[in-house]
């Protein structure tokens, strides 16, 4: 077994933009974690788990589950798209070890970045992209 590399603070990224939901058939907010890592044996997803309350977003990162039995390169990656979103939200994401780092967001014509994640125990960058939504 080959040591883990210590690759910096950041173990992942948030990506949050507009898109399309093919199964649903309707517009949504979509929620794209990414490791910083790249895997060189398997694929991976990250294991997440999403609530909604009012006005807050909560995800919490499971670890990762393997995408199936061939290898491959790559980072892992899960995708949460989020429906009927309006106004501001508290977003909130925790990983093992119960550590937490939060962001606001504000959800309108644009979406925008209220407020990003603070220094303190940072795993998580967030970035927001607001690009056309494109119908399948």
């Amino acid at each position: 077994m080959f040591p883990r590399i210590d690759k910096g603070p950041i173990e992942y990224t948030l990506d949050i933009y507009p898109a399309f939901n093919v199964e649903e058939q309707k517009e949504c907010m979509r929620f794209l974690f990414r490791t910083t890592e790249e895997f060189h044996h398997f694929r991976y997803n990250i294991a997440v788990e999403e609530k909604h309350a009012e006005k807050s977003l909560q995800f919490t990162l499971r670890g990762l589950k393997a995408k199936g039995l061939l290898p491959g390169v790559g980072v892992a990656e899960s995708i949460v798209d989020v429906f009927d979103l309006s106004g501001s939200y508290d977003i909130t994401v925790t990983k093992p070890g119960d550590i937490v780092n939060t962001a606001r967001i504000s959800v309108g014509e644009k979406l925008r970045l209220l407020k990003n994640v603070s220094e303190d125990d940072c795993f998580l960058t967030v970035a927001i992209h607001n690009v056309e939504v494109e119908k399948e």
